[in-house]
Parts: structure tokens; C-alpha cells; sequence
């Protein structure tokens, strides 16, 4: 099962706001990444990491908090088998995840950063 990494803050007043900041960080760091992708209740990136293609979703949580609470967490593609069998390598998946936590923390203003389910 997935990690989501929430965060609060007032920075963003849209996904789509969060999602393009997350996609010109990613660029900045040198990662080629796909322009956002509206889901209605989502948005999603996607990026190549060494052949490997990892999905980076993101947007408002519903939670009603007086500072707005965000969640992000990154999905590696991996077969249907080696999910079942284990043997999938997560190496990209973690990759991501640390850059995105990277990306999260340099916010300014941020605040209540946590990985959780």
C-alpha cells in the first residue's frame, strides 16, 4: 500500500496550482516529467526514471482544516505478477519519494509534514 505525504499550507489555492509548482520543481531538479493531468479530484504526473515509469498524484484533501491539508504520493508502474510475487524493485518509487518530500519541505510556509496511509 502506498504512503501519502500531507502537508498544510496557504500557498496553493488549487491542485492545479500544487501540481504545476510540483512539476517545474521536478524540472528543476532535472527530471523530465509530463505536463499535469486533471482527474477531476486529482492531478497526476508522469515521469521516467531509468525506463522506469513512476505516477506522481497529488491534490486538496477533503478534510476541512483551517490551513488547507495536501497530499502527495508517488506510484511505481509494476506488473500485476510481481505485485503478487513481491519482486518488484521500488529503487524509482523511492527515488521519487524522496525528491518529493525535497520538493514539500522547500514550500514555504509548510507545515505538519507526514508520511501515512
Amino acid at each position: 500500500m502506498n504512503q501519502n505525504l500531507y502537508f498544510q499550507t496557504n500557498n496553493f489555492d488549487s491542485s492545479d496550482e500544487l501540481a504545476n509548482y510540483v512539476h517545474t520543481e521536478l524540472s528543476k531538479l532535472g527530471i523530465s516529467a509530463s505536463k499535469p493531468i486533471d482527474s477531476d479530484y486529482m492531478f497526476s504526473i508522469e515521469l521516467n526514471l531509468d525506463g522506469v515509469t513512476v505516477d506522481i498524484f497529488m491534490g486538496k484533501n477533503d478534510e476541512d482544516t483551517e490551513i488547507p491539508l495536501w497530499q502527495i504520493w508517488p506510484e511505481q508502474r509494476v506488473s500485476f505478477l510481481k505485485k503478487i510475487f513481491g519482486n518488484a524493485n521500488k529503487t524509482a518509487e523511492l527515488e521519487v519519494k524522496n525528491k518529493i518530500e525535497k520538493i514539500v519541505r522547500n514550500i514555504n510556509g509548510v507545515s505538519s509534514i507526514e508520511w501515512g496511509i
